[in-house]
């Protein structure tokens, strides 16, 4: 009997200091996430069309990412990327997936627009509403973030390996300039192809380029695979580091997601593990209708085939 109390008691003295270093950061999380930059918006109003697919999976956890760049014509800015996280707490997966910017979406309110172009009438609500009224979706949390700040959060992490291509290198130096002139920094450029560590700003002008093979297709697979290697480095963090971290990004995002969503999600989503995102592109190519330009330039989509196949992608129906 006694050995048996000694070995309790050795569990519980290992124990007991992890749990309150845990506790520790999660009540370090949630006073933090007071600082967080919120947007509130109604989200009855948001999920009207999809409150159904709601229901029938309240397993799976659905945020839209926002990557808002600079726009010198409207006060706010276009969405030049449009992303959804979920967490998947019955089969126990996280998947990313992006959404092309320039689909051509039929508005709630009667009309069309590209899905980019939905945030500057209404902000996040407005385009959650239209990507839940054509996809029949009921995403009602989005986490958005600036080309201003964006350089910032992913420094904070240490910046993130790439593999640059020589094609990629022809112009990721222009928008290096580009990011610098608006943020008013001053960054080194890329002088050689091949995997390399980015910084901040390196990393940003990555996300945006388009001209290469494969164009705007490609640059939303670069844009996953930078936020996939964040998530990844967000995972290794060391536990004594993680308040500082959080003190530092938390500020630089905006969002409407409550300080207990914060901390939930954050705990389901490092309890699956971050390193294994499975991702996807919508609309797929068999899926495109056509492409091209009248006022703008417009992609028009067979919206009931990707309506099926993001839903069998996000609620892991296959």
């Amino acid at each position: 009997m006694k050995k048996k109390k000694s070995k309790k008691k050795l569990i519980l003295f290992i124990l007991i200091p992890i749990l309150i270093v845990i506790l520790g950061i999660v009540a370090y999380g949630y006073h933090m996430s007071s600082k967080v930059e919120r947007v509130e918006i109604d989200r009855e109003d948001v999920i009207n069309t999809g409150k159904e697919t709601s229901k029938k999976y309240k397993d799976v956890t659905l945020i839209a990412l926002l990557g808002s760049d600079f726009s010198e014509y409207y006060e706010t800015s276009a969405s030049d990327a449009t992303m959804i996280l979920a967490i998947d707490k019955k089969n126990n997966k996280i998947k990313l997936c992006s959404l092309m910017r320039d689909i051509y979406l039929d508005l709630p309110q009667g009309g069309k627009m590209n899905l980019n172009y939905t945030i500057l009438d209404g902000g996040p609500a407005s385009l959650l509403k239209t990507v839940n009224y054509n996809f029949d979706l009921a995403i009602d949390k989005f986490v958005q973030v600036d080309l201003e700040r964006l350089p910032k959060i992913i420094d904070a992490l240490g910046g993130v390996e790439m593999e640059i291509t020589e094609d990629e290198l022809q112009h990721i130096n222009a928008y290096i300039d580009n990011i610098d002139k608006n943020n008013g920094t001053n960054t080194e450029h890329i002088t050689t192809a091949g995997r390399q560590l980015l910084n901040g700003t390196q990393a940003s002008a990555y996300c945006r380029i388009r001209y290469t093979a494969g164009r705007d297709f490609r640059r939303t697979e670069r844009q996953r695979d930078v936020l996939n290697a964040l998530f990844v480095k967000f995972k290794d963090i060391d536990l004594i580091e993680l308040p500082g971290m959080i003190n530092e990004i938390l500020p630089l995002v905006t969002t409407n997601l409550t300080n207990g969503e914060i901390i939930s999600i954050s705990k389901d989503a490092l309890s699956m593990g971050l390193s294994n995102i499975e991702q996807g592109r919508f609309p797929s190519d068999g899926n495109i209708i056509e492409a091209g330009f009248t006022d703008m330039y417009h992609m028009n989509i067979d919206i009931e085939a990707t309506t099926n196949e993001l839903h069998n992608f996000l609620f892991s129906l296959e």
